[in-house]
């Protein structure tokens, strides 16, 4: 046992929290809605909640039309032009190596994402930005983190205040 706990189970101050957990342990609980345990604790425990896993959600032909049709562009900045910076022929292009060595992603490559829409990959379409659902953000987030800097600086953008915004923001907003 240590010091502190011999001091405090000989203080007075101990003797009366002892008393308040006694009196607080025969006290019953009011509930207003049956318990819940999250779903991971669930699988911990060995039960599995059909409701949340069955029938797995299905991707709609036109969201998978439209990431294959969005694919094409992201995943070619991603890796032919990287590969084109790598034997020094000067074009846009995500350079890893350098962007962890500086701390900092140039500013030409931050345009480059702006450019193609990344910035905006779960906005709703009516507010400028893509409209993905979360299945095509996932699919293009396999491509995205070939660079953790920039996987970072486009979560950020999808994730830090978004959802606060559309659901209780303003239009200014």
């Amino acid at each position: 046992m240590s010091g502190c706990g011999l001091f405090l189970r000989t203080t007075a101050a101990a003797r009366a929290c002892r008393g308040l957990v006694v009196s607080t342990a025969n006290r019953r609980l009011l509930r207003t809605s049956p318990p819940v345990r999250a779903f991971a604790k669930e699988l911990f425990l060995g039960k599995i909640k059909k409701k949340e896993v069955f029938p797995f959600p299905e991707v709609s032909q036109d969201e998978l039309n439209e990431i294959n049709q969005f694919l094409g562009p992201v995943e070619k900045f991603f890796t032919e032009e990287a590969y084109i910076c790598l034997i020094k022929i000067f074009l846009l292009a995500v350079d890893s190596r350098k962007i962890d060595q500086e701390g900092k992603i140039p500013d030409e490559t931050l345009e480059k994402l702006k450019s193609l829409g990344l910035f905006g990959l779960q906005v709703p379409e009516e507010y400028g930005g893509l409209g993905f659902s979360n299945t095509m953000y996932s699919r293009l987030g396999e491509i995205i983190s070939m660079d953790g800097s920039i996987t970072v600086t486009l979560a950020a953008h999808q994730a830090i205040g978004l959802k606060g915004i559309i659901l209780a923001g303003t239009e200014e907003q």
